[in-house]
This record gives structure tokens, sequence and C-alpha cells, in this order.
């Protein structure tokens, strides 16, 4: 049964996945890769898990967990405080990856590091390599 929820899981999430193009910006002829590129990767690679894979798997866990709730409270107590703590781990999770992620662009902005260009690209500034 978990091989097959695995597989579900794994294609419902491969439309996702391969709009990941683009992650690495450079490599096509006229535009070699420099060390500047592996930040700019390092950036779209942050953007992608935050905004393009992290909320619809947190959806999806949370559905999951739901069900398993309403399915068991006529049931086991022992399996409602299951489900429970689950759906708690599921929301401390997002709020421990979201909360790091503001911290981290909050120093990066208030440093200077990077200007705030909304949440294109995971929200941190745009590294612009030029080829030399």
């Amino acid at each position: 049964m978990k091989k097959i929820f695995l597989t579900f899981i794994t294609l419902s999430l491969f439309p996702l996945i391969t709009k990941a193009a683009g992650l690495v910006p450079c490599g096509e002829p006229g535009n070699p890769c420099q060390l500047c590129h592996l930040f700019s990767m390092l950036i779209n690679i942050v953007g992608f898990i935050m905004i393009t894979l992290v909320p619809p798997i947190a959806v999806l866990m949370l559905v999951i967990t739901g069900v398993k709730l309403f399915i068991t409270a006529t049931g086991d107590p022992a399996e409602i405080k299951k489900a429970q703590k689950a759906m708690m781990a599921i929301v401390i999770g997002l709020v421990l990856i979201y909360g790091s992620w503001i911290i981290v662009n909050s120093i990066l902005s208030i440093s200077g590091l990077v200007a705030w260009e909304g949440l294109k690209n995971g929200g941190w500034g745009i590294i612009n390599c030029g080829v030399i």
C-alpha cells in the first residue's frame, strides 16, 4: 500500500518537478558558466523549493492527515492523538521552513547584500552574470 501511495505522490508531483527547467542559468553556447552562476542557481533552487514544492506537499499531507483524523474520529483515541500530532508536526514544519526563510531574507535585505525583488526567485535579488 505504501508503494502505491508513494508512486501516486511521485506521479502527481511530476508536473511540478518538470517545471524545474531553468534552474541552471548557464551552459548554453555563448553563456559559459562562471562562479556567480553557482549563486544564481542556488537562488533558483531555493525559490523552486519554497514556492513550487513545499505548498503542494504541505497541502497534500494536511489533507491526508485530516482524512485520517476524520476516519478515526469514532475509533481509537490513541489514533486520534497520533493524527493530531502528525498535523501539528506539519504545521510546525511549515513555520520552521518559512520562518527561517524570513530570517535569512531579512538579514540579507538589512545588510544590503540583496534588494527585495518580490517573491520571484525565492524573494532574493537576481544575480546578473554577464559574459566576460
